[in-house]
């Protein structure tokens, strides 16, 4: 009988604290719920430097304190921070949220437009390649090449004197082609072209040069196979860089768009 009545006012005891809890919850806003989202939480800009916030609510732990329980995720791993208001920091949270208008579907999905960051890996999965890209990764560092391929969520990059390896977690903003191959068919004319910049760079130069004569036993006969050798490396030279001058041109010809691929370089460029 004893333990009977004992597990009754355990029951009861419980029951009493789990209403008690629930009326310690403060709904921040009207536009908000007990309970607030990730999309609440970055249409609002209610925590806004909680990297990888998943939801929040505010318990009132004195006369004019408040406790902020934040669940987050990293390296897919979810756990809890607390954070401590003040009764003036509240207000001003509550202030800032009621001033602002319903988050409605609409409201959503025009905020999630300019969000890549959060699609980073189908983006750069997507972009064509090998292409001439410009990164600003790790903060502030910057790395211009040539996109090759992206596997595991690392980037590889050639640059003028090796392959760089970047991770997708690093990448801020990448600048890119929006299309490939619009002026190849004028690639042949351009190699024509090279070559024959090549052969009269190499007529001007064995026209400034003095004539050589040949040696015993056929003096006084100039040596046309030097002239000969001369044009054809003009030719050559020609055409290995025909190659990437004109990637490089068809790169600035081609119109080029620019995207936000973290959460920290969003911020910075547009609630500066």
């Amino acid at each position: 009988m004893k333990v009977f009545f004992n597990y009754i006012f355990l029951v009861f005891f419980f029951q009493i604290n789990g209403v008690y809890a629930q009326t310690d919850v403060v709904i921040l806003s009207e536009n908000v719920g007990t309970e607030i989202d990730i999309h609440e939480n970055r249409f609002y800009r209610i925590f806004p430097r909680e990297k990888g916030f998943i939801n929040a609510q505010i318990i009132k732990s004195g006369e004019s304190t408040y406790k902020v329980t934040i669940v987050k995720k990293n390296n897919r791993k979810s756990f809890k921070v607390i954070r401590l208001l003040n009764q003036t920091n509240f207000q001003q949270l509550k202030d800032k949220v009621d001033q602002q208008p319903e988050l409605t579907k609409e409201a959503k999905i025009a905020m999630y437009e300019g969000m890549d960051f959060l699609r980073a890996e189908k983006v750069i999965q997507d972009l064509p390649k090998p292409q001439f890209i410009v990164l600003k990764h790790s903060g502030k560092k910057k790395l211009k090449g040539t996109l090759l391929n992206f596997e595991d969520n690392i980037l590889y990059i050639q640059t003028a004197s090796r392959i760089e390896k970047i991770n997708l977690s690093l990448l801020d903003q990448i600048s890119y082609r929006t299309s490939l191959g619009k002026y190849d068919p004028y690639r042949n004319y351009f190699y024509i072209l090279s070559s024959i910049v090549g052969l009269g760079i190499s007529h001007k130069y064995n026209s400034q040069r003095p004539t050589i004569y040949n040696e015993y036993p056929y003096q006084n006969v100039p040596r046309s196979d030097l002239s000969f050798y001369r044009y054809i490396t003009g030719i050559v030279f020609g055409l290995i860089f025909s190659s990437e001058v004109f990637d490089a041109l068809s790169t600035l010809l081609t119109s080029s768009d620019t995207i936000i691929l973290s959460e920290a370089e969003y911020e910075a460029q547009n609630y500066k």
